[in-house]
């Protein structure tokens, strides 16, 4: 049986739909892992600045996030299977057609316009600033992204780098053959240029590029980070008392890494964890993990296998969470939330 729907009708079904679409970006987001904060601190200039958040915030809504600050305006793009259509000025940027989502602070003269309301963690951002060496704070919980780089495009992408001391893009693509063009933009004085020695230019933490690839890709870096399910932190509930933690070295070189336990400033309790490793073939030895590891070397192309266990005893609470940071010896780095139940 066929449906009739008025024309009036068939409008207010697309202002629902708009309404329904709005609300689920801004609840989706609260899945995220809700344990120990950290903050993430972004330099912006006057004018515009591409900007790659890390954290998932702990307040999301933009309108209060950026209440009583400088920025005026924020750009996201949300692709699909359709190449990205590069555009050099942000000015240009036609967000009524493309597929970018923007927001006004409120009271703008454009704030009826608005599509984007709520942060999203791991996205990249062109956000407007009036004022000059301002510095965005960004509190909220970290975690991992795995990638699906959007085939033969442009890709809107941050990086999971050491803020001292990061590594170069070439040092970074050099594991990955569909990046070898290095085609890779900066936004610069509020315009796109190409980055032309990608083998001197360093990563900088919290920015967003365009960078090109070539075919579909799934590269994450150099190292390679999977924790057990679906999930980027490590959950130690009732039920599950130990975690594989696989690192892979995806680079051409060998490649070492560290991994550190971070102590919680919200609370004096930390996780409790120690490591496991094997003396026998079945025979397993626990170490408590307090300090950083010793650096551990993977060959090109080979893995290894962190075992943590939760000293569930030790906890002193009924819950407690926590961090732990994985970082190689190449500048990348990353924070991995714990959380622990008695």
């Amino acid at each position: 049986m066929d449906i009739f729907i008025p024309k009036n009708s068939k409008k207010q079904c697309r202002y629902l739909f708009a309404f329904f679409i709005a609300v689920m970006i801004t609840i989706l987001p609260c899945k995220s892992f809700s344990g120990i904060t950290t903050t993430q601190h972004i330099n912006l200039l006057k004018g515009w600045n591409a900007i790659y958040l890390e954290v998932y915030p702990v307040e999301p809504d933009l309108d209060l996030t950026f209440k009583n600050t400088p920025v005026e305006q924020v750009l996201s793009y949300f692709s699909d299977s359709t190449p990205t259509q590069f555009i050099q000025d942000p000015n240009e940027i036609d967000w009524k057609k493309e597929k970018w989502q923007v927001w006004f602070q409120p009271g703008h003269p454009q704030e009826y316009l608005k599509t984007l309301h709520a942060f999203i963690d791991h996205q990249a951002y062109i956000v407007f600033s009036t004022s000059s060496d301002y510095t965005l704070q960004i509190t909220g919980t970290s975690g991992i992204n795995k990638r699906q780089w959007q085939p033969d495009a442009f890709n809107f992408v941050g990086f999971y780098v050491d803020p001292i001391a990061p590594p170069t893009f070439e040092q970074y693509f050099a594991g990955s053959v569909n990046h070898q063009d290095m085609t890779i933009y900066t936004l610069t004085n509020g315009i796109w240029k190409a980055i032309e020695k990608t083998d001197q230019e360093l990563i900088q933490s919290g920015i967003a590029y365009w960078v090109y690839c070539k075919g579909g890709s799934q590269y994450v870096g150099p190292l390679e980070i999977n924790l057990p399910g679906a999930n980027n932190y490590l959950d130690f509930s009732r039920t599950i008392s130990e975690f594989n933690i696989e690192m892979i070295n995806r680079s051409p070189d060998p490649l070492s890494f560290t991994v550190t336990p971070v102590s919680n400033p919200q609370n004096e309790e930390t996780v409790p964890l120690s490591t496991v490793s094997y003396t026998l073939i079945t025979i397993k030895e626990y170490q408590p993990f307090e300090t950083q590891t010793q650096p551990v070397v993977i060959e090109q192309g080979q893995s290894e296998n962190f075992l943590l266990a939760i000293r569930r005893d030790d906890l002193e609470g009924e819950s407690v969470s926590g961090l732990i940071k994985i970082a190689d010896d190449m500048g990348n780095c990353f924070m991995i939330p714990i959380k622990a139940e008695k």
